[in-house]
C-alpha cells in the first residue's frame, strides 16, 4: 500500500518503542533492523513483530487492542496510518 512508512522512511539512528498499556518501552538501532528485515520493512509491520506474544494483539472479539508504538515517529514529526486504541 502506497504511503505506509518504512524503515527507509525514517532516517533517525535509533528507533523508540514503548506499550504505554504494559508500561515497556525500549530502543532499537535502524541499522540493524535494516539488516535484518531490508529497508523496505514497514512500520505496521515492525510494529506486529515487537508485539508478537502480546495478549492484547489478538482479543477474543477480533480487536486489536495493543497499545505498541513508535514515539520517534511523533517525534519526528512524521505522519502515519497507525491508529492508537483508546
Amino acid at each position: 500500500m502506497p504511503g505506509l512508512l518504512t524503515l527507509r522512511d525514517f532516517k533517525g539512528p535509533v528507533i523508540t518503542v514503548e506499550c504505554k498499556p504494559c508500561g515497556q518501552r525500549g530502543e532499537l538501532d535502524r541499522k540493524a533492523l535494516v539488516k535484518q528485515f531490508g529497508a523496505s520493512m514497514r512500520f505496521v509491520d515492525l510494529r506486529r513483530r515487537m508485539a508478537m506474544g502480546c495478549d492484547k494483539m489478538h482479543c477474543f472479539d477480533g480487536q486489536d487492542r495493543c497499545g505498541t508504538g513508535f514515539p520517534c515517529l511523533l517525534e519526528a514529526a512524521v505522519a502515519f496510518g497507525l491508529q492508537n486504541p483508546g
